[in-house]
């Protein structure tokens, strides 16, 4: 792991070196990640965030926002099948 040491600018402002932004292949713009691990602060870029993501969850075959669909469609076919029920009374 590389070490530099930075300092903090006008309002709180910290500056990646060049060198990092290089090599990480950051570009002006781009979204990071920070969070607090203790008295560590920690700047994750965001596609890493995704992957890590992917991993995780990429063993779900079924994207929730089909499920969710699937389950409204058997709902709608209980509730006219109940209103059926009541209208042939």
């Amino acid at each position: 792991m590389q070490e530099l040491n930075i300092a903090l600018g006008q309002n709180g402002r910290v500056v990646i070196p060049a060198k990092v932004r290089k090599s990480l292949g950051l570009k002006q713009g781009q979204h990071l990640r920070l969070h607090l691990e203790g008295q560590k602060i920690i700047l994750e870029k965001t596609d890493g965030i995704i992957h890590k993501l992917q991993s995780r969850f990429g063993s779900i075959k079924q994207s929730l926002s089909e499920e969710l669909i699937q389950d409204r469609r058997q709902e709608v076919i209980r509730e006219l099948a109940q209103e059926s029920g009541r209208k042939n009374r």
